[in-house]
């Protein structure tokens, strides 16, 4: 895993401020956790019955989260404080202010009016005030010649050079800049910083190097342009370098196209993605129990080898004292060792001698015995072997201690209302809904299928109902793209091998479940009153396709074929459907490489859209 911290831009934060504004407004703040060894927090809010969780980095990031983030059970004095004054709150805003890193999220109860500000700047913080502006908490006591950060003061923005490009409206005010290198202008007079300067320079092919001089107008108006995308077609991306993340942007960064890519529906999501593979890195205090257990480890390994082959010397010296002692009489009187000895270095000052005896080295005193020698050793071994105890004890406890590197634990899936259903997205962006079961075709139809709405259903005993939500009069492409989800879902014809099957609709009032004297309906059945409109041979045949940004497409050719450039069609047939998704998904990323985890996300995907067990695979040609 790369070090490298992330590098969110004030466009990201842009991305960021509406889409949390979007999901958070409403929303009731449940509590607050913190893990300090880390530096991050996580605001649990509810809304409408669904809990939403918001990770916070002072100084880095912040986004919502779908997994389980550690935090310490028993929570500081300070936290304890915040906890009771943010509870039961409700959002009522979220906004970036004044197109900086840092997120204001304004907070009502009664008459209580409260602003949670999140500073994503270097030496950020998160500080909660007042209607007045007066800090109630902060998670970083602070004094500079600019602010000061404490309890009871009233709460300063950090100082900040940042230009928002919409409020400019002459580039010649930037006229004293023109000798200006154009990277330190971009970067630092207008406060951009080197990510959005490298993509301003990029976009407008400007050399980063040269002055400034005539391009200060391009260099607002491509500015302008990253802004007015981040507002109206933000284009969440993270971006891989060798399997590993390494950055991630609101907007498509065309400076970054070298680098693998998988594209989000938010920038929150990317952004999760990213702490869920390279974790969170602790703080310096952690950091330095971590390098002083590295070395406690290091240390207990050499000692550990010290003591063993200190016993090893000394249970040969006794197995073979005489051997020994003659070695040693022999150096005393001047005389040659005996053979299979060799002396390797006489020390008369010290009065020790180094023999090699069976490639081993032993360092003897001249003028202790044999026997005596081999004591020492043991006691000696013995003494490391007690330091061992006490160093264990301490590697123990800086073990319990955190890691340099901490990653959330499983992912959360929060399940959209519709996931209980089949699903799919029409050429038109309708939600086309189809039951799995009895049970979901009764949910169906009871719950989501209005009087005028319209329900689906294959001309075959056993098929799913099927409904474009919300749709009173679709177009004839989008009964057709619910036709086919009717027929192919229709689990015995498919694996019966029918080539096609015919699919009728009706309105919702034309359903009920008033059965006919004598008779009963089962779960998930119903009768249909009045005249079936047919859809006649409906192919059993699903078009499958990935789209350049990773988003696997399935139904009709054309609406496949309108979004992705790689695409085959899956009929019934007798291969196991489940090597067939892992081959599919294979050839689909042919040339491409994404993380393992991305390829398996995409092989289940592909299995659970192909119907049935069994299937048959068919990739499409060019002239499709």
């Amino acid at each position: 895993m790369s070090n490298r911290k992330i590098s969110l831009s004030s466009v990201d934060y842009l991305v960021l401020a509406r889409e949390l504004s979007s999901q958070l407004r409403g929303a009731w703040v449940d509590n607050v956790y913190e893990n300090p060894d880390y530096g991050y927090y996580v605001f649990k809010f509810r809304a409408e019955g669904v809990v939403k969780k918001l990770i916070a980095i002072p100084g880095e990031a912040v986004f919502l989260t779908r997994y389980d983030h550690p935090v310490v059970s028993r929570p500081s004095p300070s936290l304890t404080r915040l906890r009771k004054l943010i509870r039961n709150l409700r959002v009522e805003d979220v906004a970036q202010h004044d197109f900086d890193r840092i997120i204001v999220i304004s907070l009502s109860r009664s008459s209580l009016n409260a602003k949670l500000i999140i500073e994503g700047l270097k030496k950020g913080v998160i500080v909660l005030v007042s209607g007045d502006w007066t800090i109630l908490f902060t998670s970083q006591k602070m004094e500079t010649g600019a602010r000061t950060l404490r309890e009871g003061e009233k709460y300063a923005f950090p100082p900040s050079n940042i230009i928002d490009p919409r409020d400019v409206t002459d580039a010649g005010a930037f006229e004293e800049f023109a000798s200006e290198r154009v990277d330190r202008f971009i970067a630092g007079k207008l406060g951009f910083g080197s990510k959005i300067m490298s993509e301003i320079c990029c976009r407008a092919g400007l050399d980063p190097g040269s002055r400034v001089e005539n391009k200060m107008q391009t260099i607002i108006d491509v500015a302008r342009m990253l802004v007015k995308e981040a507002e109206e077609n933000p284009k969440p991306k993270l971006y891989y370098s060798n399997g590993s993340p390494v950055d991630a942007s609101g907007v498509f960064l065309v400076s970054m196209k070298e680098f693998e890519q998988k594209s989000f529906e938010t920038m929150s999501e990317a952004l999760d993605e990213y702490y869920a593979a390279m974790g969170f890195e602790a703080r310096k205090g952690v950091e330095r129990a971590s390098r002083e257990l590295e070395k406690l480890l290091k240390a207990r390994e050499r000692m550990v080898s010290e003591a063993s082959m200190l016993k090893l010397k000394a249970r040969t010296l006794m197995d073979n004292l005489h051997l020994f002692q003659t070695v040693l009489d022999s150096v005393k009187s001047g005389k040659e060792p005996p053979e299979g000895v060799k002396i390797v270095e006489k020390n008369y000052d010290k009065r020790i001698v180094r023999v090699l005896f069976n490639d081993i080295e032993y360092a003897l005193e001249m003028d202790s015995s044999a026997a005596s020698n081999a004591s020492k050793m043991f006691e000696e071994a013995k003494k490391i072997e007690k330091h061992l105890s006490e160093m264990d004890a301490k590697i123990l406890a800086l073990k319990e201690a955190a890691p340099s590197k901490i990653l959330p634990k499983k992912k959360v899936e929060e399940k959209k209302w519709y996931e209980k259903f089949r699903w799919n997205i029409s050429a038109n962006g309708s939600l086309i809904l189809a039951g799995k079961d009895a049970g979901t075709n009764e949910l169906l139809v009871k719950k989501y299928v209005g009087e005028n709405g319209i329900v689906l259903h294959a001309d075959f005993v056993g098929a799913p109902f099927v409904t474009i939500h919300d749709v009173e009069n679709p177009s004839q492409e989008e009964l057709e793209e619910a036709a086919l989800m009717a027929a192919c879902y229709t689990t015995k014809a498919w694996e019966g091998k029918y080539a096609s099957l015919d699919v009728y609709w009706v309105k919702g009032s034309q359903l009920s479940k008033q059965a006919p004297p004598g008779q009963y309906l089962p779960k998930g059945a119903f009768m249909v009153h009045g005249e079936k409109n047919f859809i006649r041979n409906v192919e059993l045949k699903l078009w499958v396709g990935i789209t350049d940004g990773g988003e696997i497409v399935y139904g009709s050719l054309g609406k496949v074929k309108a979004k992705c450039k790689r695409y085959a069609y899956v009929v019934p047939g007798n291969r196991d459907k489940n090597k067939e998704a892992a081959r599919l998904v294979d050839k689909l990323l042919e040339g491409r490489t994404l993380p393992r985890k991305e390829v398996a996300r995409l092989r289940e995907i592909v299995r659970s859209i192909i119907p049935g067990k069994h299937c048959e695979i068919h990739y499409a040609s060019p002239s499709h």
